[in-house]
Formats: structure tokens, C-alpha cells, sequence
């Protein structure tokens, strides 16, 4: 109950539970693996310190941290409890599959969500949702879980057209990195060189990928991959067209070679990936 929840370094899984964080105090919060952290207060109140600006959470604030935050437990109350969600890399790209860039932006500088008093009750049944998927799902559980997620997100996603503005504007250096991101949304079903991407923003590739490593952690090639392989997944997933249909539309030159890409990317083949979205059961869910 007063652990730090953490996502190993081998997992896949998304773990969710209860934590009053009382072993986190006063120390830098590390949540192991997990490429996204989503906290909501659930009573009492504390004090944090996010990217080394401090925040005062309350009952129904909602803190979505990446990777690389830093997040500091400063003080809480003594029935300070948080509802943990730690989401693996992989989950968390199809989670942000279909959001706003915007919603990107946003988050990185705000990090601390407060729902408006009369969005607390949809946050409550978004909660007790989350509860029932993990703990009395199972065949589905996968994609309940990513469409929860992605509710919750677009949700906060709405409301930005009425957020005021941060005042903030962003360096040479942070537009091109999400301008980037954006060119890869639109052309990586046809451009998967890095070169096409560092040509339409004027830089050069060795600059792109210093861009990157600084703003997203990766670099420009396995962004683009990654991208492309949720093209591939969700084809896989949701559409009747068969592999070579699938080539064509991604700009593979065959079928034999998006069969090799796709392998290396997840370790796993086209076929035995689609018989598993088509029939396996979702992993369980550890929850604490």
C-alpha cells in the first residue's frame, strides 16, 4: 500500500493499482520501466515538484508523467492515496496513436491535470472502469485498457482550446522536434528514410538525431519504425487486406520484405501477430 509501484525492466504489462507513495517521500519517484505514468489523487493532499516546478495535488487531480520527468515527492498528507497506472513503451505508442500533437505539447509543459468540479464524476467512472478491466477482464483486456487510456487523453485533449495559453514560446530547436513528429504522422506510410524528413525541415540527419535524443529519447529512425509498425498493427488488426495488400499500401517493395521488417521490429511474425489480435486473450493485468 505504500510502495512505489514499478514496471520492470522486461515488462510488457500494464500494472495498475493503490499507493499512498509513503516510501517515496522526500526522493526523487522512479516507476521502473514504465515510458508512462498516469497518478490520480484519490483523497488527502501533497506537494510535488514536476520538472523542478512545484505543484499542490488534490482529490481528482490527475498527474501524467513521461519517462523522463522529474518528479519529486515533497510532502503529502497522512491519507494522501493515488490510483497508479504504469503504461510499458509499447502499449504507450498505441495509445498515442490517433492523439493530437498538440496534446504532446501540452502535457510536457503540464504535466499537472485539475478537472473542472463538474468533470470529477466522469473522472470517478473512468476510474472505477479501470478497476473492473483489470481486475475482471481478461479476452479483452488489451484493448479495453488502450481505449480507456485514450479516452482519458482525448478528453484532456478537448479542453485545450479553452486552457490559456502558456505564455511559453517554444525554441527553434522544440518546433522542429515536434514539426518532425508531425511530417512522420503524415508521410511514414510512404517515407521511412530519415534523410526525406531532415530535407522537408532544412537540417541535416546528424542534427535531426541530436534533436531527438534530446526531445523524445529515440532516434529518428526508430521513431519512424515505430510508427510504421503501429501502421502495420492496426492493418494487421482491424482490416481484411492480405499482405501483399498491406506492402502496397505501406510502399514496401514485397511482401517478403514487410514480413522481414515487421519481425525485427517486434520479434514476432505477420501471421502468428494477426491470429493473436484476432483470437488471443489479452494479458492479465497486475494490480496491487
Amino acid at each position: 500500500m505504500h510502495h512505489i509501484p514499478k514496471l520492470c525492466a522486461a515488462g510488457d504489462l500494464l500494472q495498475a493499482g493503490e499507493s499512498s507513495l509513503a516510501e517515496g517521500l522526500g526522493v526523487p519517484l522512479s516507476f521502473g520501466q514504465a515510458y508512462v505514468t498516469v497518478l490520480v489523487c484519490l483523497s488527502g493532499a501533497a506537494r510535488f515538484t514536476l520538472n523542478f516546478k512545484e505543484h499542490a495535488v488534490r482529490r481528482g487531480d490527475v498527474l501524467v508523467l513521461a519517462e523522463d520527468t522529474i518528479a519529486l515527492l515533497k510532502r503529502r498528507s497522512r491519507c494522501f492515496k493515488v490510483f497508479f497506472c504504469l503504461v510499458p513503451q509499447a502499449l504507450a505508442a498505441e495509445v498515442a496513436y490517433p492523439l493530437p500533437n498538440a496534446l504532446f505539447v501540452f502535457l510536457h509543459d503540464h504535466p499537472h491535470c485539475i478537472p473542472a468540479e463538474c468533470e470529477r464524476p466522469l473522472l470517478e467512472g473512468w476510474l472505477a472502469q479501470m478497476r473492473d478491466i483489470v481486475q475482471c477482464c481478461s479476452t479483452y483486456q488489451h484493448t479495453m485498457l488502450r481505449n480507456q487510456l485514450q479516452n482519458l487523453f482525448l478528453k484532456i485533449a478537448e479542453q485545450l482550446p479553452r486552457l490559456p495559453a502558456t505564455g511559453r514560446a517554444f525554441s527553434r530547436k522544440e518546433t522542429l522536434s515536434w514539426r518532425f513528429w508531425e511530417l512522420v504522422g503524415k508521410h511514414c506510410t510512404r517515407k521511412r528514410e530519415v534523410k526525406f524528413y531532415a530535407d522537408a525541415l532544412s537540417i541535416t540527419p546528424f542534427y535531426l538525431s541530436q534533436l531527438t535524443k534530446v526531445y523524445f529519447n529515440a532516434s529518428p529512425k526508430g521513431l519512424i519504425d515505430r510508427q510504421v509498425t503501429l501502421e502495420i498493427k492496426a492493418l494487421l488488426s482491424y482490416s481484411k487486406q492480405s499482405v501483399g495488400q498491406i506492402a502496397d499500401a505501406l510502399n514496401f517493395a514485397d511482401a517478403s520484405y514487410l514480413c522481414r521488417y515487421f519481425k525485427r521490429q517486434t520479434g514476432v511474425s505477420l501471421s502468428r501477430f494477426r491470429r493473436s489480435a484476432m483470437a488471443k486473450p489479452a494479458h492479465h493485468t497486475a494490480i496491487r
